[in-house]
């Protein structure tokens, strides 16, 4: 079996830039790595990362704790970190939270397990609060995505969300509706309590009342747009426009308007947020806000890496991506004087 030593003979330089090119290190020519990798490649070299691990006292390996991992949200975030982690050397190792605090802790014992170097944590839960605060008493380098700690030892990435819930709802009024209503998600997570919070600054700007009548809260998945929009539409009178705190309960919404015998945005405009691959393929197309979901994937993943290789949590890096409107379909202006609501 090829060793390092086999190519470092075949390319003419020490096992030790060899390493460095492998690992795609610093310091080594781009020339120089190139020649590595193709050498590399005709030899049939494969890394014996167990053998690695024993000499390095490093697995180059990163824990990702996502809510769920089968939701469409998180798909392109992920994409991101495996970019990064494809060009770094590092492996990922996925698990579940589901956002239960417990489930967070029993998390991170399995992969302190499995030795794991740092940990990207993505989701905002209010309830996670001093157990992400225990691991920086624990020394675990780490990256937040979805929450905000003003804390300079927190990495965090996060969209503005009182911003994105702002315009969601400027839009609606822009396009002349006053009965807005908002489908929010758990108000125990932070991207959820702020977006409500948005809503209610676009509201009280724009000299509208807040009707507690007009919001109901779900979990972020799209059963529970479909009951919460159920829920709006039995009251009188009915709303004419409605922000989805996701995409996903605006297709619940979409779906129950039109159960309603009602069209979308003739009777009812719909804007979601996140902007999800399946959001320009609704009938009709989906307003909505739009998350850069790969960058922000992407950068979590540099920033533990830079952390990791500067064996250092005390970044205190904050990174905030300004929310973007992406107007399809789903909204139009209404014209109150053309249409009778019960």
């Amino acid at each position: 079996m090829p060793t390092i030593k086999d190519i470092a003979r075949k390319v003419g330089v020490s096992p030790s830039v060899v390493s460095r090119a492998l690992n795609n290190k610093y310091g080594v020519k781009e020339s120089t790595r190139q020649a590595v990798l193709r050498a590399a490649k005709e030899l049939g070299y494969h890394p014996n990362v167990a053998a690695r691990s024993l000499v390095t006292k490093r697995t180059e390996m990163i824990g990702v704790i996502i809510p769920d991992i089968s939701e469409p949200f998180y798909s392109r975030m992920i994409k991101g970190m495996e970019y990064v982690a494809s060009k770094t050397g590092y492996t990922l190792l996925f698990s579940n939270s589901y956002e239960s605090l417990e489930q967070s802790k029993a998390v991170v014992k399995m992969v302190e397990a499995q030795r794991v170097e740092g940990l990207i944590i993505v989701g905002s839960s209010l309830k996670e609060r001093d157990y992400i605060y225990s691991l920086i008493d624990k020394g675990t380098p780490f990256v937040v995505i979805e929450r905000h700690y003003s804390d300079p030892r927190m990495n965090c990435i996060w969209v503005d969300n009182v911003v994105g819930g702002y315009v969601a709802t400027k839009h609606l009024i822009q396009c002349g509706h006053t009965r807005v209503a908002h489908i929010s998600g758990d108000l125990d997570v932070e991207v959820a309590a702020e977006r409500l919070k948005g809503y209610k600054k676009a509201l009280d700007e724009a000299g509208i009342p807040f009707s507690p009548d007009l919001v109901v809260s779900g979990a972020f998945v799209w059963q529970d747009g479909y009951h919460g929009m159920k829920a709006l539409l039995s009251r009188t009178p009915r709303c004419t426009a409605v922000f989805a705190g996701n995409d996903s309960m605006a297709y619940g919404a979409l779906q129950a308007i039109a159960e309603a015998g009602l069209s979308v945005p003739q009777d009812i405009s719909v804007i979601g947020f996140d902007d999800l691959e399946f959001s320009s393929l609704t009938n009709p197309p989906l307003t909505t806000v739009r998350q850069p979901r790969y960058e922000m994937g992407r950068d979590a993943a540099r920033l533990l890496v830079t952390c990791l290789e500067q064996s250092t949590q005390d970044k205190g890096m904050k990174i905030c991506y300004p929310p973007e409107i992406v107007i399809r379909r789903s909204t139009s202006v209404y014209d109150s004087t053309d249409r009778t609501h019960a």
